[in-house]
């Protein structure tokens, strides 16, 4: 995956393997797919949003209701200032409090920071890190039957509700806010007892992401393009056609005076299924920024912004079609 891409997906549970997504009763993992199909003539995904207005998107709430929809993963995550006092032994001390719902443990490489700025525009670019050798990992502790998973590591607290069946249904954005803060409440009362000081919060995000079966909608990756809005690019000549599709976009919300609040970024590619090549295609759409004040409410503010402006690029970046197909049940007009 390229640069743009990584810098897009910061806080998925599995970065390097792409997230489970079941198509039969057993579970399935997609990566980054090496071949796609052309796109159909749609509008191009590089300008969803541009008659969004944005001061809806920042103040009314957009909650469609789907009775299937493609979203397979939802994270949502916190970044603060480093726990200075925090140590290997915290992690699993942590776990012993949240071990009954949370019974496996892993370890990953800690998920930089990734700060939104608005100091004018800037092209994707390539970031280098230099980690510490003695630095301390991310640990993730993951339900596997119901699909949650908490990861922590010294400056970060994240919570994923990840789909494990096709009947697994998403519980919607109130149950898994809901859900997160309970956790994230646990982590700051761990964090007092154990003398680390209160979280410092700085940025947010929320992560939600979507995979298309091409079996769901035909026989190629071209035919994707009937419920995501895909650029038509035309083969320039016989001997040269086009073999796969990267689609992205970066939208900003602002207040009613226009000071930027975050932005969402917003990446489609195809994928495979590795235990079969199946071919999908994957939607990730990411709402980042501070919090709106201090405290508590400061999330919340901005959690619930989020949840709209990602609801909103996503109707925006789906088709007509495709919002029936998934069984839409409100009737957006975005």
């Amino acid at each position: 995956m390229g640069n743009q891409a990584e810098s897009v997906i910061s806080q998925i549970a599995e970065p390097d393997v792409r997230p489970i997504f079941p198509l039969t009763s057993s579970s399935a993992r997609f990566k980054t797919a090496a071949g796609g199909g052309a796109g159909t003539p749609v509008p191009p995904l590089d300008s969803v949003g541009v008659g969004i207005d944005c001061d809806r998107v920042a103040v009314t709430p957009i909650r469609p209701k789907f009775t299937n929809p493609p979203l397979i993963e939802r994270a949502i995550s916190v970044h603060f200032a480093e726990l200075s006092g925090f140590t290997l032994g915290d992690y699993g001390l942590f776990w012993s409090i949240i071990r009954d719902g949370f019974p496996l443990s892993e370890s990953a490489g800690r998920t930089p920071p990734n700060i939104e700025q608005y100091d004018g525009f800037r092209p994707a670019e390539q970031q280098i890190s230099i980690v510490d050798g003695g630095s301390l990992p991310r640990a993730l502790f993951r339900n596997a039957t119901s699909g949650e998973l908490v990861q922590i590591q010294p400056d970060r607290f994240t919570f994923n509700w990840i789909k494990t069946g096709v009947d697994h249904a998403y519980p919607h954005s109130e149950v898994t806010l809901e859900r997160f803060f309970d956790l994230l409440t646990l982590f700051e009362r761990f964090a007092a007892d154990r003398g680390l000081g209160a979280l410092q919060f700085d940025q947010c995000e929320l992560t939600n992401v979507n995979v298309v079966p091409v079996e769901d909608v035909g026989e190629t990756l071209s035919d994707v393009a009937t419920v995501v809005k895909l650029p038509d690019v035309a083969n320039p000549c016989r001997s040269v056609r086009l073999e796969q599709q990267i689609v992205g976009s970066r939208h900003i919300f602002t207040d009613e005076d226009g000071r930027p609040l975050g932005r969402v970024h917003t990446m489609g590619q195809p994928a495979i299924r590795a235990q079969d090549s199946a071919l999908a295609f994957r939607l990730d759409i990411v709402a980042r920024g501070a919090p709106l004040s201090t405290g508590r409410k400061g999330l919340e503010d901005f959690f619930n912004l989020a949840v709209s402006a990602v609801n909103g690029v996503f109707l925006a970046s789906v088709t007509q079609a495709g919002r029936k197909f998934w069984g839409e049940q409100d009737g957006y007009s975005i």
